[in-house]
């Protein structure tokens, strides 16, 4: 394997192990040892350290007698993770709709557009960067610091989720994305967390369907715990 960057090597290995923990493709229970990752990658163990670390505060990896080991992403994480996204954006919009400027609503109209131009092209890496970020726009334009840092643990996470729960149809997933920021837009912040809920909970079931069909496609000795 080619070795990795070095600007943000730590992150970009937290990346690639994030996404392999995720869709199974490294097994839950297995010992993730520096060296033998600082081997894969071609790096020092310090990037490889650093990324670990990362990941055992996401709840990816844990720690049994100072040796760490993937976790499974279950449907009970699924629920947990969604409904601490859940409460966190429905404040965050709330505030935004208070703080926000109608430059910044712009700002977020931009996003969509970068999601629209990204379907049309069929740039599904794209797409998905956008939607993103157009999320993390609401707690960005919340205006309150330690609510977009309650945030950014979750973010990695939910960026592997987002391209397991994004529809083959993106155009209808434009237009989902549409409808919503307009309706945050009208100012009526009760209405603006109903539309919150309806599009996380469709998310949550989309994520469910494709965690559903990695268990029926693996080997009964990798079930999710």
């Amino acid at each position: 394997m080619s070795a990795l960057r070095p600007l943000g090597m730590g992150d970009q290995i937290a990346r690639r192990l994030r996404v392999e923990i995720i869709k199974g493709v490294i097994p839950p229970g297995t010992h993730l040892a520096e060296d033998g990752l600082a081997t894969r990658f071609d790096v020092s163990r310090g990037p490889v350290r650093d990324a670990l670390r990362h990941l055992e505060a996401e709840g990816l990896l844990e720690n049994r007698r100072k040796r760490l080991y993937t976790r499974a992403i279950g449907m009970t994480d699924i629920e947990e993770l969604y409904a601490v996204r859940e409460a966190l954006e429905a404040l965050a919009i709330r505030l935004a709709i208070a703080n926000a400027s109608s430059k910044d609503w712009e700002r977020v109209q931009g996003i969509v557009d970068t999601m629209a131009e990204a379907a049309e092209r069929g740039d599904d890496e794209r797409f998905g960067a956008a939607d993103l970020e157009f999320h993390t726009s609401f707690y960005v334009n919340s205006r309150n610091r330690r609510l977009l840092q309650a945030w950014r643990p979750y973010e990695h996470i939910f960026s592997i989720l987002l391209e397991m729960s994004d529809t083959n149809d993106i155009a209808s997933a434009v237009a989902d994305h549409q409808s919503f920021l307009d309706v945050v837009r009208t100012g009526d912040a009760d209405a603006a967390v109903r539309r919150l809920h309806l599009h996380l909970t469709l998310a949550k079931g989309n994520v469910r369907d494709a965690l559903g069909s990695s268990a029926e496609g693996s080997s009964s000795e990798s079930a999710p715990a």
